[in-house]
């Protein structure tokens, strides 16, 4: 109840920027779901800038007119979802078709029940939608390629 106040009292400050960080920590689903709406319909306008630093990334994708990753205060992806939806590209992979979509140099590789599936940056639809099935990746599958890579890059920049 006390989260719940807080976050009325804030969304009653006509301030043209609003920082929330972890907003909704601490309530349950049905009052997330309420208050995500609750800044869309009474709160954002086009005049106003809402940033919600989270964790809880699922809860916010709806949300959502740009997306930045940062790590260690280094801004290491920053995009549009106009920019995310178009231009990257996660395929749940036919078995056979594993060693060619490899061959494109995917940005992240994971196993779900027994199905690769590759996320890709940049390559075109039509190429992969021949190897498997298509989906705009999640903000927390993103994340993790994106994460993934830069760790990646640390540890071989450190040898």
């Amino acid at each position: 109840m006390v989260t719940q106040l807080h976050l009325a009292l804030v969304m009653a400050i006509d301030a043209r920027l609003l920082v929330l960080d972890e907003p909704t920590l601490g309530l349950d689903i049905l009052y997330r779901k309420h208050f995500y709406d609750s800044l869309l319909n009474d709160y954002f306008d086009h005049r106003r800038t809402v940033v919600v630093a989270t964790h809880q990334v699922e809860e916010v994708q709806h949300v959502l007119t740009d997306l930045m990753f940062i790590d260690r205060g280094r801004i290491v992806f920053d995009r549009s979802m106009e920019e995310i939806e178009s231009r990257y590209l996660e395929v749940t992979m036919h078995p056979d078709q594993v060693a060619t979509a490899r061959a494109l140099r995917p940005m992240h590789e994971r196993q779900m029940l027994g199905r690769n599936i590759l996320l890709f940056d940049g390559v075109d639809r039509q190429r992969l939608a021949a190897l498997g099935e298509l989906r705009t990746p999640s903000i927390a599958d993103l994340f993790v390629a994106v994460m993934g890579n830069q760790a990646g890059q640390e540890q071989g920049a450190a040898r």
